[in-house]
């Protein structure tokens, strides 16, 4: 019984957690809101105690790494572009697809007025191109990293050819504080050389069932101890963060991996 409960809490709460970190390239601090992998989840009628917790935390921008549906719910997709819309109200949102994303466009036709409603709303859609945003006088690159479902295959280990990021994205911006949405942070090696300053993902779900204290189990790939399984990583001056995501779906489990809000707060070291 108090597994069950204990079940119960962790799929229907969430928490705020909080990460800090330090660039030169910032004049000023500033607060990021990650969200990940709600996949059509709602945290109350229309979804209002994640949108209270979010209005609280008072982000200058907010970052939605993926999967923010369920691609065969076609019922989801209104109620999350409405969601969206308000976190548009709260601060600039930027979004990046993640494999549920990539899955919809190609299968469902009704994906196409979900991308035009969040766009009309003023969300940034970013689908393997850059946009520059400025927040408190900090200019800004952003990256959205669209990854081919191939790179979601279950019991597969895969790498990124050479270059592929160069390719696909363009040479990261070495001038400007530079953000890399990607979704699969099982490719986290491969954002470090690339080079933005901080890059964040999600997709783990924060590995389903943790080690309390440590590490994941097993990640929603079936893959065991996942590097990159949610929290900062840093090498050298370059950030990770891994959301542990917001939702579920087909395997609705969380064993000591509460769903969480992440904040990021970017401070100047002067």
């Amino acid at each position: 019984m108090i597994a069950v409960i204990a079940q119960l809490i962790e799929l229907r709460f969430f928490r705020l957690t909080t990460y800090e970190l330090q660039n030169v390239k910032t004049t000023e601090g500033f607060r990021i809101a990650l969200i990940a992998d709600l996949h059509g989840f709602s945290y109350g009628k229309g979804n209002e105690r994640l949108l209270s917790a979010i209005r609280g935390a008072k982000p200058d921008l907010i970052l939605i790494a993926g999967d923010l549906i369920v691609h065969e719910k076609v019922a989801q997709y209104e109620s999350m572009a409405t969601f969206t819309a308000e976190l548009s109200r709260i601060a600039t949102t930027c979004f990046s697809y993640g494999n549920h994303e990539a899955r919809a466009k190609i299968e469902n036709p009704s994906f196409a007025v979900f991308e035009e409603t969040l766009q009309k709303s003023g969300v940034i859609l970013l689908r393997n191109e850059s946009k520059n945003v400025t927040v408190h006088g900090n200019t800004l690159t952003l990256y959205g990293l669209d990854l081919p479902l191939s790179y979601y295959e279950k019991r597969k280990e895969q790498t990124l050819p050479d270059g592929f990021l160069n390719e696909t994205l363009g040479l990261c911006d070495e001038q400007s504080f530079s953000i890399l949405l990607a979704h699969n942070p099982a490719f986290g090696d491969d954002y470090f050389r690339w080079g933005a300053d901080l890059t964040v993902s999600g997709h783990t779900h924060g590995g389903l069932v943790r080690i309390p204290g440590g590490k994941s189990v097993v990640s929603p790939e079936l893959k065991l101890f996942p590097k990159y399984d949610g929290g900062h990583y840093e090498q050298d001056d370059q950030h990770l963060v891994v959301s542990k995501g917001l939702g579920t779906h087909t395997f609705h489990i969380r064993i000591f991996d509460r769903a969480e809000v992440v904040l990021i707060d970017v401070k100047s070291p002067s």
